[in-house]
């Protein structure tokens, strides 16, 4: 993931505007994914590839707080820290470490989809403030993608308007291996449904609208917890989640059912995609 410390890197803060080498949108969603993860605050669009005001002013607000008139980072590497291969970008090695202490699998096969949530625990509803990571090795090179996303219910499903009695669903953090596959989201549309395996959600039914992350009592099953999208380019969740992992925008989904068909021509029609689902507090993975 293309971080601020690459900026400083390449001699572009001191005096200069760090943004202005800021050229396409997926260049704009990294820089935001980094600045969401370090905990600034960029408003209810998130990671949305926009360079607006929020976006500019939490980049100006980041190297004045790190860099401030030095081109050497405040936090230089640790001499311990452990050299990572140089095909592997250092987002991938995070990933890893974080999956090796977890005791989860990380996909290192070519054209094998690492396709990772990471839930951002605010429990203010209705918010498309989390990040959906998809990395995979092909040709010997990583690549990663990163979106917004939302991986809790919307509003609708978190008062009066519940699917199950016992609460709305909100999936558990987990690793969930060989449980997706593209099929049909509720008979319209190709997305990424499950069906190879079962997950498990707490069930919130207190009908406060908040989202109780931990709380509710637990229940493993076939729910149809899907990967979908929502609208466009949606800004409040409302009824597009009942509990689904649900992307802000269109185009982005468009991308990944593009990668899994590809994945499809490679190993066959019907592969299963293993989901991880993580959360972060202040910005680092828990």
């Amino acid at each position: 993931m293309r971080t601020l410390r690459h900026y400083t890197n390449q001699h572009l803060y001191n005096g200069y505007q760090p943004y202005a080498e800021l050229n396409t949108a997926n260049e704009v969603r990294e820089i935001q994914a980094f600045l969401i993860q370090k905990g600034y605050d960029l408003g209810r669009w998130g990671a949305d590839g926009d360079l607006g005001s929020m976006t500019k002013k939490a980049i100006h607000d980041y190297f004045k707080s790190h860099f401030s008139n030095t081109n050497t980072p405040s936090n230089p590497t640790s001499p311990n820290t452990p050299t990572r291969p140089q095909n592997a970008p250092l987002a991938v090695q995070n990933f890893k470490d974080i999956f090796r202490r977890k005791g989860y699998t990380f996909y290192d096969d070519d054209l094998k989809l690492n396709i990772i949530g990471i839930r951002n625990l605010d429990s203010t509803a209705n918010l498309f403030n989390d990040q959906l990571y998809i990395i995979w090795k092909e040709n010997g090179r990583y690549t990663i993608k990163q979106y917004p996303i939302t991986t809790d219910p919307g509003s609708a499903f978190l008062g009066r308007k519940m699917i199950n009695t016992n609460g709305t669903a909100i999936l558990k953090v987990g690793q969930y291996k060989n449980t997706y596959k593209l099929g049909l989201h509720r008979r319209k549309y190709t997305a990424l449904v499950q069906r190879g395996g079962k997950v498990t959600v707490f069930r919130d039914k207190n009908q406060d609208h908040k989202l109780d992350f931990h709380g509710g009592k637990e229940y493993t099953g076939y729910f149809g917890i899907n990967i979908h999208k929502a609208g466009r380019n949606s800004i409040d969740v409302n009824s597009w989640s009942a509990g689904c992992q649900v992307f802000k925008k269109q185009t982005d989904f468009n991308e990944l059912i593009a990668l899994c068909k590809r994945v499809e021509r490679k190993y066959g029609k019907g592969t299963w995609f293993t989901y991880t689902l993580l959360e972060a507090s202040n910005g680092n993975v828990i």
